[in-house]
């Protein structure tokens, strides 16, 4: 029995994968979060760290394929900053908005990278995307709970504490872990992955965070 066949014998929702291929396990109807889990590389958080020093303005944008290479490093041209880091980070996120399009079978993905430093989605929720990867390159990750711990009747109108049965459950992402969340949608036909942004804004911590979107 492989741990796949395992996964869909237990009903389990969320896979954690050996290798970044293996992401396009999204796909199927009982997984709704895939997770690969990467070791930290020194010279992109060192660059990510300046970014976040220097207010890096970010990337919002609808990128191609063949424009994808000059939307990213146009505006990390625009920090100053050559280092490694730099390419290291042109070079991880160009790889994995690579993967994204074969996962998707996109023509054109949102490709957005900015600096955090409020709470954004700070209640737990389920996204209108059909698919979504994030990557926090440095700082806190994005929080997700197995459908088990949520009372999904309290998602919309509920506080996060009627939310969550059991906040000892809720697990955070790593820095450089990348993930694809499955959202609820007409597409995905199935409950979203529970999740929310960390709650920093308190504490005064910031993040450079990668998002994806379809």
């Amino acid at each position: 029995m492989n741990w796949l066949t395992e996964i869909i014998g237990t009903h389990k929702e969320q896979a954690a994968v050996n290798q970044l291929i293996d992401l396009h396990l999204i796909h199927h109807k009982k997984i709704n979060l895939v997770y690969h889990k990467r070791k930290a590389d020194a010279d992109i958080t060192h660059y990510a760290n300046l970014l976040i020093d220097q207010n890096f303005s970010g990337i919002n944008a609808v990128v191609t394929p063949t424009v994808l290479e000059s939307a990213i490093g146009d505006a990390l041209d625009q920090v100053g900053f050559h280092t490694v880091g730099k390419v290291k980070l042109k070079e991880d996120i160009i790889n994995l908005t690579d993967l994204f399009f074969r996962v998707t079978h996109a023509t054109n993905v949102r490709l957005i990278l900015k600096v955090v430093t409020h709470n954004a989605c700070a209640k737990f929720h389920t996204d209108g995307y059909a698919l979504r990867l994030l990557c926090t390159y440095a700082g806190l990750g994005t929080e997700w709970i197995a459908d088990e711990y949520v009372n999904r009747k309290k998602l919309i109108q509920g506080t996060n504490e009627e939310i969550i049965k059991d906040f000892t459950k809720v697990q955070t992402m790593q820095p450089f872990e990348v993930a694809i969340l499955k959202g609820e949608t007409k597409l995905t036909g199935t409950h979203g992955i529970v999740h929310r942004s960390p709650p920093i804004e308190q504490a005064g911590a910031k993040r450079l965070l990668l998002r994806l979107d379809f």
